[in-house]
């Protein structure tokens, strides 16, 4: 029995940046934290997951969770920690007998120590509320805030593994339910071994949470990346990108670089393909919009303070102040989705003149009858005409290339693309594609579909896409269609025709996960409405 303990919300300085979430809902790596903790379970385990009695799961969590065989368990919001694990054991259809894993919700330990009767320890410098572990048998477990705070000490991590589950609930029921009693009265019963771990992570307070979201993203991240305390290292195969991310901050002007980590420059001994930045302990937006449960007005915040950027790209002008070629509209929409949707139908066998039958999920429940061509063609009538002036430009303004810092309702932009389509180092462009990129985040959802939290429906010629869409998020839309169109006099229709095509234009992007292709071209159908719908 494997039974991960997440029935209290996180702590306030962490529910002032996610919301009212329990530990096991925050994000990690473009997933629930849950996600990863399950991972951890010993092969044929049950797994249980308690949660808050008043909290709501999202639908696409739930049906992760249903889907996977997790069992969920809610308790009574406010129970203490011992009062939790009895009432949650005594609730659970599995008998006592078997060995019980009790996993906290705000912990990952990958891999989890081996042994019986065991609870993991690791030694800290901070001086969190802890559980301390001492010499003293009478008084093993005592709260990190009754020692010293200079001293460095051996904590609970917030793992454990019990061989008579019976006998601790006696042990926790015997001392009024308190949980570090308890776990000494099992010791002198039964036995704990204590085991030293060095692979912890604690998702439990800030500090901790942005430090293990570091250490984790070390630990897993591609190959391409480094990840010190201080600086991140960008390296990779393709050199002409990380060199054309290089050019971008080596050659903005002073101004745009409060809105960048510091840049760092080239690693010493390697002449070319790798850059190094500040490592900033940030989130990025795609997670916060994803997985967080972010107030409106806060979203208002961090929109105005996405397009005080674009406003400030806006004011470095090319030399000649003309787009070249390569990367104005036409390019960057008609020719690369000609283009791209070419290479799509030739590795996939996709005719693009097939008619489908998209079914709308909104209140009209319309099924449109179109081709590829065909919302390609009617997305082209509605693009923005009329060339620009050319500026600075991100190149690649999504959410998951912007990071925000709460304290100071600031965002810093990372991954630049500093190339036009023909492969040339290019900082300037045409700032409407960077309105592009960042609708396709807030309208496309396409941080939603990334993260797995879609049903696609692709039979033969039928094609319907669900998204998790909710009041909050039609309510931040409608504010950044508001804004967007005040600020640059770009209308929700065109908007939505350059989203339809840069989801055609990704298709053969994401050739490695079919489902994912699917899903971003029936959401280029969703869009396709939606944009018909704005032009009434």
């Amino acid at each position: 029995m494997f039974l991960i303990m997440s029935a209290a919300y996180i702590s306030q300085e962490l529910r002032s940046e996610f919301g009212a979430l329990p530990p096991s809902f925050l994000p990690l790596g473009n997933r629930r934290l849950f996600q990863y903790q399950i991972s951890l379970a010993p092969k044929g385990a049950q797994i249980f997951l308690t949660l808050p009695e008043s909290f709501v799961i999202p639908d696409f969590d739930n049906e992760w969770l249903l889907k996977n065989g997790i069992t969920i368990v809610k308790l009574p919001d406010g129970l203490s920690l011992g009062a939790s694990l009895v009432t949650a054991l005594n609730l659970v259809d599995q008998g006592l007998e078997v060995p019980l894993h009790v996993l906290f919700g705000d912990t990952v330990i990958d891999p989890l120590p081996h042994g019986q009767d065991l609870v993991a320890i690791a030694t800290v410098e901070d001086n969190y509320d802890w559980a301390v572990v001492t010499e003293d048998d009478d008084n093993w477990l005592v709260s990190s805030q009754n020692i010293l705070a200079e001293q460095e000490h051996s904590v609970i991590t917030g793992y454990f593994k019990f061989s008579n589950p019976r006998q601790l609930i006696r042990c926790i029921t015997k001392y009024s339910w308190q949980f570090l009693k308890g776990l000494g009265c099992y010791r002198q019963k039964i036995g704990l071994s204590e085991v030293p771990v060095s692979n912890w992570l604690d998702f439990g307070h800030a500090n901790t949470y942005y430090r293990s979201k570091s250490a984790y993203t070390t630990q897993r991240i591609f190959n391409d990346l480094k990840i010190t305390s201080d600086w991140i290292e960008k390296s990779g195969i393709h050199n002409e990108k990380i060199e054309a991310e290089a050019n971008w901050f080596e050659n903005i002007p002073p101004m745009i670089r409060r809105y960048t980590p510091q840049y760092l420059g080239r690693p010493g001994g390697i002449p070319s393909g790798a850059y190094r930045l500040e490592y900033l302990h940030h989130i990025p937006l795609n997670e916060l919009y994803v997985f967080a449960d972010v107030a409106p007005l806060l979203w208002k915040k961090i929109l105005k303070e996405c397009l005080a950027f674009l406003k400030c790209c806006s004011n470095y002008p090319s030399p000649d102040g003309k787009l070249e070629s390569g990367v104005n509209l036409d390019a960057m929409f008609t020719e690369k989705t000609t283009a791209r949707l070419r290479t799509f139908s030739l590795e996939c066998g996709f005719r693009t003149d097939t008619v489908f039958r998209y079914h709308t999920q909104d209140t009209e429940r319309r099924t449109l009858e179109l081709s590829i061509n065909d919302i390609v063609q009617g997305s082209e009538a509605q693009l923005p005409s009329g060339d620009a002036q050319s500026t600075l430009v991100h190149g690649d303004f999504c959410f998951s290339n912007v990071l925000y810092e709460f304290r100071t309702n600031r965002i810093k932009v990372i991954d630049p693309r500093g190339l036009t389509p023909a492969g040339e180092k290019c900082i300037f462009g045409d700032i409407r594609y960077d309105l592009a990129k960042l609708s396709h985040s807030v309208l496309g959802m396409y941080d939603w579909i990334v993260a797995g939290y879609h049903e696609t429906s692709f039979e033969g010629q039928e094609i319907s896409i669900a998204l998790p869409e909710t009041s909050k998020h039609h309510e931040i839309q409608k504010m950044f269609l508001d804004m967007i169109e005040a600020e640059y006099s770009v209308s929700p229709a065109q908007l939505y025709a350059m989203q339809v095509h840069l989801f055609l234009s990704m298709l053969p992007l994401h050739n490695d996960d079919v489902n994912r292709q699917y899903a971003l071209l029936a959401n280029s159908f969703r869009l396709y409405n939606l944009m018909e719908r704005h032009q009434q």
